[in-house]
């Protein structure tokens, strides 16, 4: 224990001949830049193209189209497409083979949600555009 006292007056003995440096003057901020190098700034470009988002968003709404005309909007109802008034088209005289579209039932909660759904993308695209306009 009087080893250990002798060698702790020794170091106090050495620290006050020394005296307490201070670090240099910009000491600090040659630190922060050897921790934080120049960063290049880089310019935004944005991955989809405004003719993409435009096909996109045209390809969306012929679908939301598509399943309100064509499909049936519940268990024993009809699709609005054999609800609009007939339409009389002259007959040709070139016989076209008949094309029958696939019936799909779908529940109310479901056509809702896809209604829903995409009323948040057009959402989300105007704020989107809205935002580039004023940056």
């Amino acid at each position: 224990m009087k080893n250990l006292g002798k060698e702790e007056e020794y170091i106090r003995q050495f620290i006050s001949e020394l005296g307490a440096e201070a670090p240099s003057v910009d000491f600090h901020n040659s630190i922060l830049k050897k921790l934080n190098p120049y960063r290049s700034v880089s310019v935004y470009k944005s991955v989809i193209s405004p003719l993409a988002w435009k096909i996109i968003g045209g390809a969306v709404t012929l679908m939301v189209i598509s399943v309100l005309l064509f499909l049936p909007s519940g268990d024993y109802h009809k699709p609005l497409f054999n609800l609009l008034p007939a339409i009389p088209i002259p007959q040709l005289a070139i016989n076209l083979p008949k094309v029958y579209l696939p019936v799909i039932k779908l529940s109310t909660i479901v056509i809702q949600s896809l209604l829903v759904f995409i009323l948040l993308i057009y959402i989300t695209i105007i704020v989107t555009i809205k935002k580039l306009k004023v940056s």
